[in-house]
């Protein structure tokens, strides 16, 4: 473990958790939380598009999580991901705490 991973693997762990106990939500990428894996989540939803998600996230919290296919259109492409609203994206990195995370999660239980 390094410093950063040691202040990021809580929030991550946290973050994913919910996210995988959550069955309309999908995660793509490692769906555990691991000192190796990056700690910015990625998922979409089964009846929500990523816009819908973050606009609502915006106009409900101080959190800012973003949509879109992050430079991996192809890849979205290929799992027939909406190439316009693209999946849903939360960085959960070492500037942010579990308590953030929670208030995240708080919102995901309105929308999600």
């Amino acid at each position: 473990f390094n410093i950063m991973t040691e202040c990021e693997l809580p929030a991550q762990q946290k973050l994913i958790t919910y996210l995988n106990n959550h069955p309309s939500v999908k995660i793509i990428g490692p769906n555990h939380a691991d000192p190796s894996r990056i700690p910015t989540i990625s998922f979409t939803h089964k009846s929500k598009s990523a816009i819908e998600i973050v606009n609502f996230v915006d106009q409900n919290s101080t959190i800012g999580i973003r949509f879109g296919h992050m430079y991996a259109y192809h890849l979205c492409k290929a799992l027939n991901i909406n190439l316009k609203a693209g999946v849903t994206r939360v960085s959960a990195t070492h500037y942010n705490t579990t308590e953030e995370i929670d208030k995240l999660i708080a919102v995901f239980n309105k929308i999600l």
